[in-house]
């Protein structure tokens, strides 16, 4: 039945295979509270805790096809319940941790679970508040013992759901060797809601076939091995993260490491030595930020040089990942190269762990000259694009085949062409099945012959795919001209002045930016100028400030056509977050909520 020599063709089968045949090989690991050092379970030993946790919840009387929802930070439960519900039918829906109970009801409402995991104290509280308005919700299962949580008959802990499920297996012998292989291909496997940048979440239904046709393609395109090691940081809820660094690594019979935090990255890659990390821009910009700002507390001497071999990695770098243009290193260049890598770069690189052979990008764009950077200094960042819709990946550059600013070969399992508008369309095996409970919506994106309408805006040349913007994101001026945020944006960003920035536009008579200043270069910028304020609010009020970002808004938007050009700047002393409502849990800014929240500061809304 577990045939090494042909694909698996559920989840279910795809686990069991890895846990026969990688049975003492490390499997998911963490550091325990006021541990020095990562633990890792084995193959072996997940598998038998998902046999148990899978014996719980038809202990429970749940049965395939029942949905049952994950409320919980990246950890090996979360891994392990999600396991057993591909073992038993069940339709996982994650969540993530950070959405607020009334939306965590919006969706359970919707997707009518009948079962919640949640991680501790705090999610499960949610829960308990929305709990009455959920009928058809019968069980919550927690992953932490927590106080109070027996007070409610309703909640086993997952110590105990394993310990009822290998009474179960004891009183039903054989029996999960009967399950686990009765799955489907065309079965769903998980309901993903999306995060919502333009309106109601949409649960995306994903087959097993979906999945697997995407994991499949990718082992084929990157030469990847179950000697390789990921550092997981992304939420598992992230499409991205739970294909590509939970089921991917699991295929191959990898180790997964999950981060502590998003505060202990630096340490964890340290600790970890991942051989690979999937991740969104947003990470490898905070690093780019960080390897300019060791600048400051240089020496005078030491410092230039430092700054000319950041400057010389991004123009390598630029010419390797073929930026259009950009020149070839000089004779006199490409020794400085070499004396940089053994001083600076191998130092850069030593930091992520000294192991790494990919950092890979996908969810937004990545900057190319941020990308041209990594890749001078040896780090190589394969940055890709995909929607839930499409489980996730679409396209994804190769390694030795970097092309900067395009998200790369489309996957070749994968139709894809552009409609007259630019649209990106996609058909293939890791197409959606549809929208659950929404057929009409479903309709609207998914064509009866299979072709999937992105919403995105993109070229491809040479099989080689650009993203150029969201369709829905395209701001139409009051003179009816169309202008694309994103590219400018992107731009714009690599100011070392400009942390977010947000274009504008509907209905204006010209383009405006909302800018969240990076506040440790701006506070150093005021110190050198003698002004001497250090708080944020007040910072930018001042003129100087306001004429300096806007000066960086106009540097880097240069070669734009008039009507493109950024004409009013605005400047908010805070970061876009997840908690006000600015951003998706993905990380993605929500550009109507910045335009209604924020549009009187430049004349808009």
């Amino acid at each position: 039945m577990l045939d090494p020599k042909k694909p698996p063709v559920t989840l279910a089968e795809m686990a069991q295979r890895s846990f026969v045949q990688h049975v003492a090989r490390p499997f998911l690991g963490e550091k325990p509270k006021g541990a020095t050092e990562y633990k890792f379970a084995t193959y072996g030993e997940i598998a038998s805790r998902v046999r148990d946790v899978a014996g719980g919840v038809l202990q429970l009387g749940l049965a395939r096809g029942d949905r049952a929802a994950i409320l919980s930070e990246n950890r090996s439960e979360w891994a392990i319940a999600d396991l057993a519900c591909q073992m038993t039918g069940l339709i996982s829906v994650p969540f993530y941790s950070t959405l607020p109970s009334n939306q965590i009801l919006t969706i359970l409402r919707n997707c009518e679970a009948s079962l919640v995991f949640v991680s501790n104290a705090a999610q499960w509280k949610k829960i308990a508040e929305i709990k009455s308005e959920l009928p058809l919700l019968k069980h919550v299962v927690l992953f932490d013992a927590i106080k109070n949580s027996t007070e409610d008959s309703e909640t086993i802990s997952f110590s105990d759901l394993e310990k009822n499920g290998q009474e179960y297996w004891t009183q039903n012998a054989g029996g999960y060797e009967m399950l686990w292989p009765a799955a489907l291909s065309d079965d769903t496997a998980t309901i993903i809601y999306t995060s919502g940048t333009t309106g109601e979440p949409k649960g995306v239904m994903l087959s097993h076939r979906n999945i697997l046709a995407n994991i499949e393609i990718i082992v084929s395109s990157i030469a990847l091995s179950k000697d390789d090691s990921f550092l997981s940081f992304l939420p598992l809820a992230h499409t991205y993260e739970r294909t590509a660094g939970y089921y991917l690594p699991t295929r191959l019979g990898s180790s997964i490491a999950y981060c502590e935090s998003l505060f202990t990255v630096d340490k964890n890659l340290r600790e970890v030595k991942p051989t690979i990390m999937f991740s969104v821009p947003r990470l490898y910009e905070s690093i780019h930020e960080k390897l300019f700002s060791a600048a400051k507390a240089m020496p005078e001497g030491q410092k230039e040089k430092y700054l000319d071999a950041l400057a010389l990695a991004q123009k390598y770098g630029a010419h390797k990942g073929k930026i259009p243009d950009a020149p070839a290193l000089g004779l006199v260049e490409q020794i400085k190269f070499k004396i940089y890598d053994l001083k600076v770069y191998s130092k850069v690189r030593e930091k992520f762990g000294g192991n790494l052979r990919y950092f890979v990008a996908g969810g937004a764009p990545l900057p190319p000259q941020l990308g041209a950077l990594f890749l001078g200094m040896g780090v190589v960042i394969l940055e890709g694009y995909g929607l839930t819709e499409t489980s996730p990946v679409i396209g994804v550059n190769r390694p030795g085949e970097v092309h900067l600013g395009t998200v790369g070969k489309v996957l070749e399992n994968l139709e894809v062409k552009i409609e007259s508008d630019g649209e990106i369309c996609v058909k293939g095996a890791s197409v959606m099945k549809g929208y659950w409970k929404k057929e009409e919506a479903t309709r609207e994106v998914l064509t009866p012959d299979g072709w999937f309408h992105t919403g995105d805006i993109g070229v491809l040349q040479g099989g080689i795919l650009k993203i150029t913007d969201r369709k829905k994101d395209l701001l139409v001026l009051g003179n009816g001209k169309k202008v694309a945020p994103a590219p400018i944006e992107m731009e714009i960003s690599q100011s070392p002045y400009v942390s977010q920035v947000v274009l504008l536009g509907d209905k204006l008579k010209a383009v405006a930016a909302i800018v969240v200043p990076n506040f440790q270069n701006l506070k150093s910028w005021a110190k050198e100028q003698s002004i001497g304020e250090d708080d944020s609010e007040k910072l930018v009020q001042l003129p100087a400030v306001n004429q300096l970002i806007k000066a960086e808004v106009e540097k880097y938007s240069s070669g734009l056509a008039d009507f493109e050009k950024v004409k009013k700047v605005a400047l908010l002393p805070n970061a876009f977050t997840v908690e006000n409502g600015e951003m998706t849990p993905s990380l993605k800014i929500k550009r109507k909520v910045v335009s209604e929240k924020y549009g009187h500061l430049i004349g808009g809304e």
